[in-house]
């Protein structure tokens, strides 16, 4: 029989339970309870509630990061190309969320504004999603793809404005139609900025 990962039982008891109660309306004990095990097996792992909490905040924006940055870091040969892949990233995004909702949910109702450590963690996140946008802007206006813009402000719009619609539809909405926004964004951000000439 394998071996039971405790420390994986308590990361998946921390999701279920931080996403249904909130952070800041759970305690250890529930987490404890959930994951069924005992509070040194915890303490072994983590030094507190909110050193687990981090961990999985962490973990959302890295995976987010990621897709961002594996789809958008080149630039490719052509708009069209560009908005396949700003569909693309859009797209894996928002499937993120669809896929990981007990997840996704800790990132929209708890990140911002729980404590100085997680908000850095969010600032940094958004500082190196916005510096990939940043060098796929200047790329774009360099090559006459895009208008002269200010890259600082719309690499900011860019990569916060899937971010907040997916969070608002996923919370609000009954069903999502996860390609329909993917196309829509990507279209608009993208051609939004395009050279007209």
């Amino acid at each position: 029989m394998p071996r039971r990962d405790k420390r994986a039982d308590i990361v998946n008891a921390g999701i279920r339970i931080f996403s249904q109660k909130g952070f800041q309306h759970c305690s250890v004990e529930d987490i404890l309870k959930e994951a069924n095990v005992a509070r040194a097996t915890f303490y072994s792992y983590f030094d507190s509630k909110k050193d687990l909490f981090v961990e999985l905040v962490d973990s959302i924006l890295n995976t987010m990061y990621e897709i961002v940055r594996r789809e958008l870091e080149e630039m490719p040969n052509s708009l069209d190309e560009l908005q396949a892949r700003a569909k693309q990233t859009i797209l894996e995004v928002f499937e993120f969320f669809q896929d990981n909702l007990d997840f996704a949910a800790i990132y929209i109702q708890e990140v911002m504004g729980l404590n100085p450590e997680i908000d850095f963690k969010i600032i940094e996140w958004q500082d190196r999603t916005s510096n990939v946008l940043k060098g796929l802007l200047q790329k774009g206006i360099d090559q006459g793809f895009f208008r002269p813009i200010d890259v600082e402000v719309v690499a900011r719009i860019v990569s916060g404005a899937p971010q907040h619609v997916g969070i608002t539809q996923f919370l609000y909405t009954d069903q999502v139609d996860i390609p329909r926004f993917a196309d829509a964004m990507a279209d608009y951000l993208i051609y939004g900025v395009a050279n007209k000439d």
